[in-house]
């Protein structure tokens, strides 16, 4: 028997006011089962709520942040007897992961009248990146990961654009920008930590092989698609449940390999140094900050960030 939840983190996308929209026109059908967050730690209260009351498709409204959180939640505490659908509706500030497997309807009419409905016709299958043991011990499971100019940049967006209200895609690519046209413009200065292109000390090792050891400008893992504006920066075929990718440092011409990079084929050449791979589990020997789905998370101490394919989530997309 299908139940659809709703669970609306209000103050995704600046308070946007959509979740909560959302939330009031479902407050009277009596086949869903509505949560609102009014404070982060109250996540896991809710989803136990959620799977006491037999809800088997959760649409989830918010930013990339709630979602993993959601998304460990059911995956390592299991209160669900089995994994419930998720729809993902992109009504953050950051939505990378519903971009790629979010739900389709984008009015809030459309959206309340298929969540009453129940009516599925485009599911898709996808793992989590479970991050095993980072420093405090909690593990995690997202969709991407990263370290490197990856995270450094991810907070700058934060911080610069979207605590002032520029959302998604838009920080990012001003973001990108500003740091592709300071690297035209000025000299590499390893030692300037207000730059995104400088040394990054990155091991990656899968399989017992060492696919990148030494000064990386940044390591992404992940088991979506398609990055942020739609950016595809991995190749040689998908023969594995998550797509590594590391970036050398010295960093190679800008000019001549920004764009293959984030938007070439399978078959696209790559500069020097640049690895991209797939596997189940890997394993990252790092001493910097990591990046989850915009949350930030340390290494553990003495031995390397142990990354592997979580369990597989079902997405409500239309």
């Amino acid at each position: 028997m299908t139940r659809a939840g709703l669970i609306v983190n209000p103050r995704s996308g600046k308070s946007s006011g959509k979740g909560l929209a959302l939330a009031g026109m479902l407050r009277k059908a009596g086949n869903v089962s509505v949560k609102v967050i009014d404070r982060f730690d109250m996540i896991e209260g809710l989803v136990d709520e959620l799977a006491a009351e037999g809800v088997s498709d959760l649409f989830i409204s918010s930013g990339d942040g709630t979602i993993q959180a959601i998304q460990t939640i059911l995956a390592e505490r299991k209160p669900f007897a089995s994994l419930p659908r998720l729809a993902l509706l992109p009504h953050g500030t950051t939505n990378m992961t519903a971009a790629d497997l979010g739900f389709h309807h984008r009015s809030l009419a459309a959206q309340a009248d298929f969540i009453r409905e129940l009516k599925h016709t485009d599911l898709r299958a996808r793992p989590t990146v479970r991050c095993v043991n980072p420093r405090d011990g909690s593990p995690r499971h997202g969709m991407f990961v990263g370290c490197g100019a990856v995270a450094d940049a991810t907070r700058f967006t934060q911080i610069a654009f979207n605590a002032k209200g520029v959302k998604g895609g838009y920080g990012v690519f001003a973001t990108l920008t500003g740091s592709v046209i300071r690297s035209l413009f000025t000299k590499p200065d390893p030692t300037d930590t207000s730059r995104f292109d400088r040394p990054y000390p990155v091991r990656v090792e899968a399989n017992g092989h060492p696919y990148a050891d030494g000064n990386q400008l940044l390591m992404l893992a992940t088991t979506l698609e398609k990055l942020v504006l739609n950016t595809r920066p991995f190749w040689g075929g998908k023969t594995g449940p998550i797509r590594v990718t590391t970036f050398p440092y010295p960093v190679p011409s800008i000019p001549r390999w920004l764009l293959p990079m984030m938007y070439g084929g399978e078959g696209r050449k790559f500069p020097r140094g640049a690895v991209s791979f797939c596997a189940s589990a890997l394993e990252v020997t790092t001493p910097v900050t990591f990046v989850i789905d915009g949350e930030f998370f340390e290494p553990p101490v003495g031995e390397p960030l142990r990354l592997e394919t979580g369990p597989v989530f079902t997405y409500v997309c239309r």
